[in-house]
Formats: structure tokens, sequence, C-alpha cells
């Protein structure tokens, strides 16, 4: 294959793998402890460490777990069986049914069932993800760490008792772990075209700042609207800057510890073969999908997914519709600077406020009341994170690919494990963090975004078909 750009970070991160990792986590840790300690708010240290324990727990645990799966079915079946019976056992534990002597304080049953589901899902999902997840096995850490940096940068700066503190560590945490595993996908699709395991750690590296420069900017963009809300048309800088330290902090201790890892790793040609092996499983899968979604129907299904969106606008309404335009205007400007595409940016902001509406009409058919406006903006991040994954696939498969169905399958084989894999990571997040903060919030931001990521993953490879559809044919 041609030399693919590494950049300066990318090669400074391969290059110089143990002095970039321990001086970026010496001085996050290093944060966090002078943080905490020069807090005036004595309950800090607890909460950091709460959040911490049920990072590690709900987030941490299921990717190390689902990493080291067995492949073979016998092995493999014995090892999820005695998964469920370690979690039937904590949650009876946390039900008081049961005693284990071993444990101080049971887990709560949420946060098991939590892990249990990230599990699950990753372990569902094992033909089409497990060789990035055991690639990206550092990610989830990187994120701990970079939030717990700045959750003790929140305390110092006294910014960790408000509201929005827990916002911005969820979202550092998800922004922390899908940087890393994007990184672990590019890592595998590099190597399994015959560069290096240095090489194509590197590369990986540079490839992932675009999608981290588009979260960070979205993070910005959560935290605009929401201090403008709540400040009555003013920008409260320090909780703006806040929460975006917190998420760039995450961001670059992933981008450079799993940068590391991989570049250190002996990989074999495993690593390849499972990538290979992920990419012909998703042709295989999306064949169907191909068969029926030819550009001229998928013209005419996103004409009318655009009529269900009026329609949903006029029966749900539009709470606090100043917000969200404004929201969805700085999103669009957030990914044509990242990804330097106009029409990159039209599809995310499209499939998000599709997503997002078509989420409120189906809470209102329900009869359920759609989450706070601060929770509704938390997951909508996540959402435009999530879809950052497939539409810069999207946006590099159009160099390659003529035909509007070969431009589509490309980018979804390429991206649609890394947005399954943010939506995991957030979902679990903020769960993590709404229990470690007692943001009550939380749970609810969390079932939105899952609808809206439901929504938008179905959307995507219609729209996708349907923009290439003018350049490409059918």
């Amino acid at each position: 294959m041609a030399r693919a750009p590494s950049g300066f970070l990318g090669k400074l991160a391969a290059q110089r793998p143990l002095l970039t990792t321990m001086v970026l986590a010496l001085g996050l840790t290093a944060l966090c402890v002078v943080g905490l300690r020069q807090s005036a708010v004595s309950g800090n240290a607890d909460l950091v460490i709460s959040f911490i324990s049920n990072a590690l727990y709900v987030v941490g645990a299921p990717l190390v777990l689902a990493a080291i799966t067995p492949r073979r079915m016998l092995n493999k079946s014995l090892f999820l069986v005695l998964m469920l019976i370690v979690a039937v056992g904590l949650a009876a534990a946390a039900h008081q049914s049961l005693t284990l002597p071993f444990f101080h304080a049971p887990p709560p049953i949420a946060m098991t069932l939590a892990a249990l589901g990230l599990f699950a899902f990753l372990t569902a999902l094992a033909p089409f993800m497990q060789g990035v997840v055991r690639l990206g096995l550092l990610a989830p850490l990187a994120g701990i760490l970079g939030a717990a940096g700045g959750a003790g940068y929140l305390a110092l700066e006294g910014l960790l008792s408000l509201p929005t503190a827990a916002i911005a560590v969820a979202l550092a945490l998800t922004v922390g772990g899908t940087t890393g595993l994007n990184i672990a996908a590019d890592f595998a699709k590099y190597f399994a075209k015959g560069a290096t395991g240095q090489d194509a750690a590197a590369a990986a590296c540079h490839g992932a700042i675009a999608p981290t420069v588009f979260a960070v900017l979205a993070v910005a963009a959560l935290f605009v609207v929401e201090t403008l809300n709540a400040n009555f048309g003013a920008v409260e800088w320090n909780v703006l800057w806040g929460g975006v330290s917190v998420s760039l902090l995450a961001a670059a201790v992933a981008l450079v510890a799993v940068t590391a890892s991989l570049a250190l790793e002996r990989v074999s040609e495993q690593v390849a073969v499972d990538e290979n092996r992920r990419r012909e499983w998703f042709g295989r899968a999306w064949r169907p999908i191909r068969r029926i979604l030819p550009a001229t129907t998928a013209l005419a299904a996103t004409a009318i997914a655009g009529v269900y969106v009026v329609i949903a606008a006029f029966e749900a309404g539009v709470n606090a519709p100043m917000n969200l335009i404004l929201f969805f205007v700085i999103i669009s400007i957030a990914a044509a600077l990242a990804f330097v595409s106009l029409r990159t940016s039209l599809l995310i902001v499209a499939m998000l406020l599709a997503s997002a509406q078509l989420a409120d009409f189906v809470y209102a058919v329900f009869g359920a009341a759609t989450p706070a406006l601060s929770e509704r903006l938390a997951a909508m991040t996540l959402t435009a994170i999530a879809l950052s994954q497939l539409t810069v696939s999207w946006r590099n498969a159009g160099e390659v690919w003529r035909n509007a169905r070969d431009i589509a399958q490309n980018a979804m084989a390429d991206g649609l494990h890394r947005f399954l894999a943010a939506t995991g990571l957030g979902a679990a997040s903020l769960i993590a963090v709404a229990q470690s903060f007692g943001w009550e919030g939380g749970f609810a931001a969390a079932a939105y975004f899952v609808a809206t990521g439901v929504i938008s993953v179905i959307l995507a490879p219609v729209m996708m078909v349907a923009m290439s559809a003018k350049t490409g044919g059918y």
C-alpha cells in the first residue's frame, strides 16, 4: 500500500510510545490529585472515586471481557454462562438476596444491568466488532483517566459541584473511549493493507484527529447553548472552557495511549485476517439491504422521511426551538471545519435533526415526557459524535467508489462498527456518571440517546445513497 500520512502527533506517539504515555498519565494523575486536594468542597474526592469505580465496572470491565472472550464455540459458551452467573450473583447481592463475603458494598443493580447490557451488546456483534475491541482494549481506560483528570480540573476551578459537571464528565468518557476505538479500527484497516505495526499506528492516530476535533467542537456547542439558556443569553465562559477541557484531555490521552500501545504490540497476521473476515461478514449481511436500496428508492425514502419529520414537528412540537436551532447551526459549522466538507456537514445535521424530531414523536406516541433540555442536548451531542464516525467514512468512500450504493456500502463497512461502539460506550457512560454524580436526568439522557441512535442508523444508509446519487450511478 502507499504510505498513509501519519502527521506529527501520530509519529510522536508511535515512535516515542512510553515517553508520551507516561508524561500524559502522570500529568493527568497529578491534575486530578491536586485539583481534589485544593478543592474547597470536601466531598469531591469521594465523587471522583465513585466515578472511577463505576466507570471501570460499567464501561471498562465489559470491553475487557468482550476482548478476552474465547473464539471457539464451546469455550465461548462456557465463558458466557460464567459471566451470566457472576452477573446474577452480583444483582442478587445488591438486592440483598445473597451475601458475598468479598464485597463490602455490591454494585447497584442498575450498574450491573448496564455492564451486562454493554457486554451482551459487544458479544452479539462479535463477528463485526471483536477485532477492534481487542485492539482498542486500552481505549476505555484512557477515557477514564482523561475524564478523571478533567474532573480534577473542574474541582480546582470550583465547577465540579455544578449540574453541568456530570454532563462534561460523561461526554469526556465517551469521547476518550470512542477516539481510542476509532484508532484501533483504522489500525486494523491499515495493517490489513500491508503497513507495519508502527506505521499503521501512526497513520491511525493521524486519521482519528478530524473526528476527535469534531467531537470536542460538538461538546463546545452543547455548553454554548446550555450556558446561553441558563444565563438568559450570556455565555458563561468558565463553564464552557471547563466542559470542553475535560473532553479535550480525555481525547488527548486516548490518542496518545492507544496509538502507543498499538505501536508497541507485536501484532500477528491474525489482525489482518480478522479485518478481512469482518468486511466479508458485513458484505454478506449487507447484500439484502443493497438489493432493495437503489438510488431512486433512497431518494424517495429520504423524501418520505422528511415528510414524517415535518409531521412529527407539528404533532409532538419542538421544545426550545431557538436553542435547538443554534445547536444545529454550531454542529454544522463544527462538522464543516473538522471534515473540510459541506456535504458531510449537511449529512450529519440532517440525520441528527431527523432522528431527534422522530424520537420526540415516538415519545409523544407512547405518552412519555422527553428529557429536559440539558439531557436532550447531551444525548444529541453524543449522537452527533457517533454519527461522525459514519459520515467521515462516507466522505472518504466517495473518493474511491463511483456507484451510489457502493459508496454507502463501503462507508457502512468502514464506519458502522465505530458508530455502534460509540453508541454502546455513550449509553454506558451516561449511566455510570448518572449513578456517580446523583444525576437523575442521566438515565433519561441515556434512553433518549439510544432512541436517536437507533433512528439515525436506520436513516444513515438511505441518506448516504440519496446524497451520493447526484455524483454516482445507480
